[in-house]
């Protein structure tokens, strides 16, 4: 019987089999890339998105109240800090209250200011229906100003305010 062998040896040129090559292995590094970076992140590294609900002048009179109305993820409190603005002077930004029901103390211009924090839902981590309050220290807010509380993340970047006028 005889042999049959082909003698056209066609076949990908050294020259593109290696640049296949190439771009097969960047394309595997740039997936897998992709598919650890958001490993090497970590939990509570990327700033939640957070809403706020309407100030009620009402709840407790001369205080400030307002819930928070969405959260994209749940983080614990320490991760934030706020401030307090009433008309052009501010505070310096203070680590927020860790828990429920406590407040930080905030100096602008010669008054001190109370941020209480509620953790409606439980869990120590903000979520939507937190409460914020805004009071005086042991005193009525002023009878007439603009205010705007600051909601910062720990790193001092702004992640939402709410401001209110006090008539």
């Amino acid at each position: 019987m005889k042999s049959i062998i082909r003698k056209d040896e066609a076949a990908v040129s050294p020259v593109i089999a290696t640049i296949l090559m190439v771009a097969i292995t960047v394309v595997l590094a740039a997936v897998l890339y992709v598919m650890v970076s958001g490993l090497l992140v970590g939990p509570g590294a990327t700033r939640p998105q957070v809403t706020f609900g309407s100030v009620d002048l009402s709840v407790s009179p001369g205080n400030a109240t307002f819930q928070i109305a969405g959260v994209t993820q749940s983080v614990g409190p320490a991760n934030y800090k706020v401030n307090l603005q009433i008309g052009t002077n501010a505070g310096t930004a203070i680590a927020m209250p860790t828990t429920s029901g406590s407040y930080v103390s905030i100096t602008v211009g010669s008054t001190v200011y109370r941020i209480y924090w509620t953790d409606i839902g439980g869990g120590n981590t903000i979520n939507e229906g937190d409460q914020f309050r805004v009071a005086g220290n042991n005193v009525a807010l002023s009878p007439s100003g603009s205010y705007v509380f600051y909601l910062l993340w720990s790193d001092g970047g702004q992640i939402q305010t709410r401001s209110w006028n006090v008539a």
